[in-house]
């Protein structure tokens, strides 16, 4: 019986459980409450992971950043100053006085690389090295490994890149070899010499002029260069190298007797009788314009010599003024009393009729230069000119920088190929990515021009029978006419586009040797006096800044895995 009224019970409890919310409420509500503690929690551990993965990722993204900064500076520094690194100095290293130094390579991994060079970009910091100059890295000319640090993460590249340029280097150690057998060459001529040893002096006269003729073989370079594009037409002929990372279109008569070389997956067009001499190749390949800005004096725009074409007042005469000698169909100094040819406000040289202006000075900083009539312009003996052009944002022109017309001429005096002298003055354009320039190139068939135009982002365009020697290169070149673009025997590149060329006519110090007491100095003086010699010519190539048109293109970008192993190449894994 007892039995039976509990199960009865227990039915009448459930019954009123089912019937009522009371009763039910309280589990319910604990239910909820745990499920939604429960959710909340697994929320906040999301959140917590997805925070800590955004940090990292954030982190990941700077360290890779300040890794491509590294290679980046590790790139502009050896455009800089690596030209004058050989195989006895093949690497630059942050000195005690925190300036760059010449240095040794290191074995690391069993490999040579430059030290390490360290650094900080926006609070984040990289770690870089180098190859060594001469050394070989894969098929490129230069590998920069660089790690990235940013918080805790780090990452590492290894970025390759090759020189670009009018001249390539073949073999970079070989090259410095020869140059440096020839520096001392010409050193012990000019003691044997000194010394009355005639003989030895025709023997050394003889290996001189055997590594000049081997130093040519490991230096190639191209003369008349379109960077996007060259189209050559009616009797156009050019002797020497071109080169272009577009297309060359040759039609008519137009001739090129030297090696061509388009670009990447771009073509030689040619129609007619247009022609590539033999013995001569095709080739394809991107090669970088170092720009104008990375050999031009930063101080261009203050330190000139644009006071050597002030003309000079009886109310006011400026330090310098006339000093360039300008004539014209009067005679001698009819020519500054007569008309000007400079305009210092507009920055703008206009020679016309027959004027002849001589100028003498060095670097000149102008917007325009314009020849007309049977005007001429010569470099004086002894002279080295150069015309930096302002870009077009800062001259009020129509973007024609440089014209010619009629019978103009440009001579250089110190131009004197048969006495192994390739002087002449140059012409160089910073140009502009956003505003169109143009360089107007014509004359008449008795005209020879002896210059060196160099204008990466400036259009040329060639006309007329006149001859022009040395060194033509722009954005595009269009050349029709009959005119002819030549360079003589033995020519060579100025030293502001071959920075492989570090040789001089005249040797640092042997100055101060010609004016030492007595002439005969024994074996171990000349030996002294030489190793003086070689030391006083590196040092002073070192020295050379922002002089010189080096520039590395990249090739190839990895990005590494991992840390480099314990004993490993700083790019392995990569």
């Amino acid at each position: 019986m007892i039995p039976g009224m509990i199960r009865e019970r227990l039915r009448r409890r459930f019954r009123l459980l089912l019937v009522e919310e009371a009763g039910i409420a309280l589990p319910v509500a604990l239910f909820a409450m745990i499920s939604s503690m429960a959710l909340a929690g697994a929320a906040v551990v999301a959140t917590v992971d997805v925070q800590s993965g955004t940090t990292r990722d954030g982190s990941s993204k700077r360290a890779i950043a300040a890794a491509d900064a590294g290679a980046n500076i590790a790139r502009s520094r050896q455009t800089r100053y690596g030209y004058v690194l050989n195989n006895q100095n093949p690497c630059l290293k942050v000195g005690t006085s925190g300036k760059l130094e010449k240095a040794a390579a290191e074995q690391v991994g069993g490999a040579s690389w430059c030290p390490a060079i360290s650094g900080t970009v926006g609070g984040d910091s990289y770690v870089y090295r180098v190859s060594p100059v001469g050394v070989s890295c894969g098929s490129y000319e230069l590998c920069v490994v660089s790690t990235g640090t940013a918080d805790t993460v780090s990452r590492r590249i290894e970025v390759t890149y090759n020189r670009s340029g009018l001249v390539k280097n073949v073999e970079e150690s070989q090259h410095w070899e020869i140059a440096q057998q020839l520096v001392e060459k010409q050193a012990r001529e000019f003691f044997a010499l000194q010394n009355g040893e005639f003989e030895k002096t025709q023997k050394l006269q003889e290996e001189i002029q055997h590594l000049k003729e081997e130093l040519t073989k490991y230096v190639t370079a191209e003369g008349f260069v379109g960077r996007d594009g060259i189209v050559l037409s009616g009797n156009a002929d050019v002797r020497m190298s071109v080169g272009t990372n577009g297309n060359i279109t040759s039609s008519g008569n137009a001739s090129v007797c030297g090696n061509i070389r388009h670009g990447i997956g771009k073509k030689w067009n040619h129609s007619g009788n247009a022609s590539q001499c033999s013995g001569y190749k095709e080739t394809e390949g991107n090669v970088e314009l170092p720009p104008v800005s990375s050999f031009m004096p930063t101080n261009i725009a203050t330190v000139n010599s644009d006071y050597r074409l002030v003309t000079c007042t009886k109310t006011s005469v400026p330090v310098g003024c006339q000093s360039d000698t300008l004539t014209s169909e009067k005679g001698n100094g009819g020519g500054w009393s007569t008309n000007s040819p400079w305009n210092p406000t507009t920055k703008t040289l206009s020679l016309s009729a027959n004027s002849t202006l001589t100028v003498g000075g060095g670097d000149y900083w102008v917007c325009a230069i314009s020849f007309s009539g049977n005007s001429q312009l010569i470099m004086a003996s002894g002279a080295k000119v150069r015309f930096f052009f302002d870009t077009p944002e800062h001259c009020n022109n129509n973007g024609n920088q440089l014209s010619f017309s009629g019978n103009n001429r440009i001579s250089a005096t110190g131009y004197q190929p048969t006495l192994g002298q390739y002087t002449m003055p140059g012409f160089f354009f910073l140009g502009s990515p956003k505003i169109a320039t143009t360089i107007s190139m014509s004359g008449n068939a008795s005209v020879t021009n002896e210059m060196v135009v160099y204008a990466p982002e400036s259009n040329i365009n060639i006309s007329g029978n006149a001859t022009w020697k040395g060194v033509i290169v722009g954005k595009e070149i269009n050349m029709s006419g009959n005119g002819h673009i030549e360079q003589d025997a033995g020519y060579q590149l100025p030293p502001e586009l071959n920075p492989g060329a570090p040789l001089k006519e005249k040797l640092a110090g042997l100055e101060k040797i010609e004016q030492k007491p007595g002439k005969f100095l024994s074996e171990a003086q000349v030996d002294a006096e030489v190793k003086k010699i070689l030391q006083e010519w590196q040092e002073e190539n070192f020295k050379r800044t922002n002089t010189a048109a080096v520039y590395f293109t990249p090739q190839s970008y990895f990005e590494c895995t991992g840390t480099t192993p314990a004993g490993g190449v700083p790019n392995a894994n990569c």
